[in-house]
């Protein structure tokens, strides 16, 4: 998470800290989309765990019945590295992943990642209150 640039991707404090504690407290791998309004391409406003990747359309349609869109699947997965594959972009490729890591010194970090032309990239997660 860094705090500057403008086309840094924007999310308010309180849904960050929210899913970097359900990231603390897992005891297992687990998915989740983070949603947005459907009037707001820019900032996430809420999350939805979902149990399988199988259910992961499911849920979409759950959001849509709520006003709202996936505005990322959330991936914790402890034991695998930290950079989503492209493989985890198969199902909606268009959609952000976001990860928990505790890769810099033992402390949890969010990070946000993007699959275009068939390359997984960082972009940066502008944390605000």
């Amino acid at each position: 998470m860094t705090t500057s640039s403008k086309h840094a991707l924007q999310m308010p404090r309180r849904l960050a800290i929210r899913l970097l504690h359900e990231a603390q407290i897992a005891t297992e791998p687990f998915f989740g989309l983070v949603s947005a309004p459907l009037t707001n391409d820019f900032e996430p406003d809420g999350w939805l765990p979902v149990e399988t990747k199988a259910a992961i359309a499911t849920a979409a349609k759950k959001l849509e019945k709520q006003g709202k869109r996936p505005w990322a699947l959330y991936l914790f997965r402890p034991a695998l590295p930290t950079a989503p594959s492209p493989e985890d972009f198969a199902t909606m490729p268009d959609v952000l992943r976001l990860t928990a890591s505790l890769a810099t010194k033992g402390v949890l970090q969010l990070r946000a990642w993007q699959y275009r032309d068939g390359r997984v990239s960082e972009r940066e997660l502008h944390v605000h209150d």
